[in-house]
């Protein structure tokens, strides 16, 4: 058929008038966003209030906080302009592009290019980018995400397709109608087009803490500040000043940009590793994986087969065989890995003339092909072109399913043209074609290292059941002989997922259920996959990774991309999301040891009617030595656990005790203040040498084990401190006398022991609380 494509001055002409198929960018940030979305934030703009403030008092030296404030800011846009370039050099080479027809000539171009009126070539395993009118060949379509039915559509003649609909089968030329926005799918597909964002407990919980401290800080800051001034009658100056250093407590500001450069950063780390990590928070699922599910094409395997055998049935001919196959196969150079297989064996030549054509489905599980003069011929899984069975072919296979080999069978009919909906009744058995699978190098390490690190795994596919368990076996994944044909299996998802290993003649729908029952069972799963079948199920899993090679619909899917297709680097990404996670956990319960205590003193000052026993810069000196560069130096530190539970629950399990030593620190300092008669200054340094002393303890505790690396940070940030405090006391407002060191150690190794003390009761409770929970569930 003859068709033309578009001139250069003719897509100009439509790039002018907006006809683009411009899509939205669903990846990374703009710069502007990035500034502005590190700048202008609530708490930001909070602190500059405070900052203000403090200028307004003329006690310059207490608003040393708003340095680190800055210093925060400046890391956070760096990271994530340096994560977004980076990110961005990724896209291009991953993103979705589309053969068309310009100036007589085909040329690939990304599919945000295509404009109205373009001639383009859409083929098995796209998405397809736009409306479109076929103007030759034939495509079957799942359109599911646009109507909510599971079943394939068939498109020939001059059928349309839709935006966003994944083709299954086939390959056509088609010319667009209908481009970005006005395409007729757009807003029904906005959301299934996007790749899924990963679920993230670090997120939802960060957000939560948020929530409630912006909302109770005004409040609780005007509050502060009328007792203290009113109530006990400090001059306006310095009751604004001490609100503000509960105020400054308060916000974990630092905590929410360790997040965010932490997963930044570990996005870079990956990015090296030739993974694409398309959702930062996708990094806290991996963390959090207990089991994955692999597809076993391109995961266990290396993505190619080799015909090992072909056995002719009943009589024939295999000189014959031969001839039909190398017909058969004519034309299909550009196939999948069973193709290719088959044509490495057989060659490919014209012997007899194709007079018709059923491209494989996924969903049918068979192809077919009719030959002049010869009838038409099947190729596919003996149980999917004999559903009531197959003795000749039955009876003979098992040898080669022993061996982790499968067989196609090649299957006559009389009839001279293949049937797209049903198979014919005269269909007979020709011959059994014996292939394997070629399994990935270091496969066996790779699924050792999941065993060891108690990820359980599960094998999903298409194939036989009895053929994928024999090459789990030789990959070494533990219960491999487990298995179970979905096809015959009771549909009942949540037990079978659970009770087996290996999942064969898996369909699309069912990989997706599956990952819904382990789910539901309490798994947090991980999903792989590279072809169009294992969209559903990407997109449902808790993290899903893909391979660049695969299909467009699956790597668009996806929340990692493993660029080079190398499987092999799945442990690494897994130690990675456990690394970056693990710390910010460690580093979350030093920032919050510091939001809890000034929660807690300032409900001291309103019931005691006190002032508040910290000044700003107190605040800034322990926030720098006791949280910030410990925890920024320990951030890449090796923590290859996996991780469980709730990710504040765990925080707030180190902090709390920790924080209720301050607290209690600061009645004990009170009453010492009472009795030794101490100047305001004496009491500040006795106060905050308790309060690092806690600090300092507190990193030991959440720094376990200790290791050559942590026990210097630790020694370090405590030499730091004391040289601070001895050598910055004026400007830190602190006055030592030799006498109170007599009071700071005996009283400092007694909150160490409290802290222990109370870490012990608050798990007691813990444990307590969740058998009481049980129980009552």
């Amino acid at each position: 058929m003859e068709y033309r494509g578009l001139r250069e001055e003719e897509v100009q002409e439509r790039i002018q008038q907006g006809e683009v198929n411009i899509q939205e960018e669903r990846m990374t940030k703009t710069t502007k966003e990035i500034l502005l979305s590190n700048s202008l934030t609530y708490f930001n703009l909070v602190n500059l209030a405070l900052f203000i403030i403090v200028l307004m008092t003329g006690h310059i030296k207490n608003g040393t906080f708003i340095i680190t404030v800055i210093c925060n800011m400046c890391i956070g846009i760096y990271q994530e302009l340096k994560s977004k370039k980076l990110l961005d050099g990724m896209h291009l080479m991953t993103e979705t592009k589309c053969m068309v027809l310009r100036d007589d000539a085909w040329k690939e171009i990304p599919v945000h290019d295509i404009v109205l009126d373009d001639v383009i070539k859409v083929e098995a395993g796209m998405q397809v980018p736009a409306d479109i009118e076929l103007l030759e060949g034939y495509l079957e379509v799942n359109e599911s995400m646009l109507t909510g039915e599971a079943d394939t559509v068939e498109k020939t003649g001059d059928a349309h397709a839709y935006s966003g609909t994944i083709v299954t089968s086939g390959q056509c030329v088609a010319r667009v109608h209908r481009v970005g926005k006005k395409c007729i799918s757009a807003s029904i597909m906005e959301e299934a087009r996007q790749y899924k964002k990963a679920r993230s407990k670090l997120h939802e919980d960060l957000e939560r803490l948020l929530r409630v401290i912006s909302i109770a800080i005004i409040p609780t800051g005007i509050i502060l500040y009328l007792v203290q001034k009113n109530g006990i009658g400090l001059v306006w100056q310095e009751a604004a000043i001490k609100t503000v250093a509960a105020m400054v407590g308060m916000i974990p500001e630092g905590l929410v940009v360790l997040t965010s450069v932490a997963l930044a950063v570990s996005t870079i780390r990956l990015s090296r590793k030739q993974a694409l990590v398309q959702d930062l928070f996708s990094i806290e699922s991996l963390a959090r994986v207990d089991t994955i599910c692999l597809d076993k094409t391109g995961t266990l395997t290396a993505g190619s087969m080799e015909v090992t055998d072909c056995i002719p049935l009943f009589g024939n001919d295999p000189e014959e065989i031969g001839k039909i196959m190398k017909s058969y196969l004519c034309g299909d150079a550009k196939g999948n890995a069973t193709q290719n297989a088959m044509i490495a064996w057989f060659g490919t030549e014209a012997v007899y003339e194709q007079t018709a054509d059923l491209p494989f489905s996924s969903d049918r599980k068979y192809a077919g092909k009719s030959l002049a003069g010869k009838g038409s011929y099947y190729t596919g899984a003996v149980n999917f072109l004999f559903p009531h069975g197959c003795p000749a072919v039955a009876h003979r296979i098992s040898p080669f399913l022993e061996k982790g080999q499968r067989i196609i069978v090649l299957a006559h009919s009389s009839e001279e043209t293949v049937r797209k909906d049903s198979l014919p009744e005269d269909l007979e058995p020709v011959a059994m074609i014996a292939i394997k699978d070629v399994l990935r190098e270091h496969v066996e390490d790779i699924m050792r290292y999941f065993t060891e690190e108690d990820v359980t795994i599960k094998v999903i596919s298409g194939d036989d059941p009895a053929t994928v368990s024999s090459l789990a076996k030789q990959a070494g994944i533990p219960h491999a002989e487990n298995y179970v044909d979905m096809s015959k299996a009771p549909l009942k998802y949540a037990e079978l997922a659970d009770m087996y290993t290996v999942f064969g003649r898996v369909l699309p729908d069912q990989k997706k259920k599956l990952v819904e029952a382990l789910q539901a069972n309490g798994h947090t799963v991980a999903m792989t996959g590279d072809g169009v079948n294992d969209v559903p199920a990407l997109k449902k899993a808790d993290v899903s990774i893909a391979m660049a090679a695969g299909a467009s619909a699956a790597k668009d899917s996806a929340n990692i991309v493993l660029l080079n297709n190398d499987f092999a680097l799945m442990p690494d990404i897994l130690k990675e999301g456990r690394r970056v996670i693990n710390n910010i956990s460690r580093a979350s319960s030093m920032y919050l040891v510091k939001t809890v205590f000034s929660i807690l003193l300032s409900l001291y000052v309103v019931v005691m009617q006190q002032s508040y026993p910290f000044l700003p810069i107190h605040l800034t000196l322990i926030s720098t030595f006791g949280v910030g560069l410990p925890t920024f130096l320990l951030q890449m530190e090796p923590s290859m656990e996996r991780v469980k539970g709730r990710f504040f629950t765990n925080a707030f399990r180190n902090a709390i005790p920790s924080a209720t030593a301050v607290f209690l620190a600061s009645f004990l300092c009170l009453l010492l203040r009472m009795f030794l008669k101490l100047s305001a200054e004496e009491n500040y340094a006795v106060f905050v040498t308790l309060t690092s002393m806690v600090y300092m303890y507190t990193l030991y505790r959440v720094y376990q084990p200790p290791t050559k690396l942590r026990v210097t940070v630790i020694v370090s940030m405590t030499v730091l401190t004391g040289l601070a405090m001895l050598f910055l006391n004026p400007l830190l407002q602190l006055s030592f006398r030799w006498s109170t060191f007599l009071i700071i150690v005996p009283v400092g190794i007694g909150l160490i022991f409290l802290i222990q003390y109370l870490a012990a009761a608050y798990d007691s409770a813990s444990a307590w609380i969740s058998n009481a929970v049980k129980r009552f569930k």
